[in-house]
């Protein structure tokens, strides 16, 4: 296996959802991003992420510098080569009216015409390494969770969080780097009380920012830093950059300010049924 540099390595595993595109068009008609009939619009809260060897031991930084992934085995101190990505989201965001996960208007918490949905979904991504470049490249690999239909409670100020309807789901996510999108196929879900599964389909857009330095083929996107700079994890103004979505049609879409969680970008979970 060729890995070029543990610099490289290390910085494309910390952020492997990172991707990069070329000469993508910014939307210009950006409106309020909301599901269309029969959708769900569901938002990455937070994620709790870990990287796996093949033997399934969790990776962890080398604190010594010597390994050549910056990676080392937690349970035996062995340089790490990632093979797994397991991560667990909170996610949160509403459905469409009519759509099986908003049925009757009671339900209706947002905008008079869609349901709160919150879910914890669970998945294992196989990773490959690219022998040419080192990067990490993530493939496809099993996703699961469970989900609920939430109306108010006793605050009608914060979000609603009371259970109405709930339920699990599964299926198969695949990546197609560089795209900065994972796509949900053979996807099922069900619903707790009632017989029988559901079938979905969504799509995966991971927030990205825009490098105003490009090349003869157009803008390069970038994971963080306008116009090329560079900006610290720890920078205050790094979870506020500007960043874009990528759409169906090629078109860049910005994230709005209600598709932050806490000032970061989330990924957005498109989901049709």
């Amino acid at each position: 296996m060729n890995i070029r540099s543990k610099g490289r390595l290390f910085c494309t595993l910390l952020t492997v959802s990172a991707v990069f595109m070329w000469g993508a068009a910014i939307a210009a008609a950006q409106g309020t991003p909301a599901p269309g009939a029969n959708q769900a619009f569901l938002y990455e809260m937070d994620e709790d992420a870990v990287l796996l060897n093949s033997a399934g031991h969790v990776l962890v930084p080398d604190p010594s510098g010597k390994s050549p992934t910056g990676l080392v085995d937690a349970t035996n101190g062995a340089v790490g080569i990632p093979a797994v990505r397991h991560a667990t989201s909170q996610l949160q965001g509403v459905a469409a009216l009519g759509s099986i996960l908003c049925s009757v208007p009671q339900l209706v918490t947002v905008r008079g015409n869609e349901c709160t949905v919150i879910a914890t979904g669970t998945d294992d991504v196989q990773l490959v390494i690219d022998p040419k470049t080192g990067q990490v490249i993530p493939t496809s690999g099993k996703v699961f969770g469970t989900y609920a239909v939430v109306v108010q409670l006793d605050n009608p100020t914060d979000s609603p969080e009371f259970p109405v309807q709930t339920g699990t789901f599964s299926g198969i996510i695949t990546f197609q780097p560089p795209l900065p999108l994972g796509f949900v196929s053979e996807g099922t879900f069900t619903i707790d009380g009632k017989p029988g599964s559901f079938p979905f389909q969504a799509v995966f857009r991971q927030p990205f920012t825009r490098s105003a330095k490009g090349s003869a083929k157009g803008d390069v996107l970038t994971h963080r830093g306008e116009r090329g700079e560079k900006v610290s994890r720890t920078d205050a103004s790094a979870r506020r950059t500007q960043a874009f979505y990528l759409l169906d049609d090629g078109s860049l879409q910005r994230v709005r300010p209600d598709e932050r969680a806490v000032g970061w970008p989330t990924v957005r979970f498109e989901i049709t049924f």
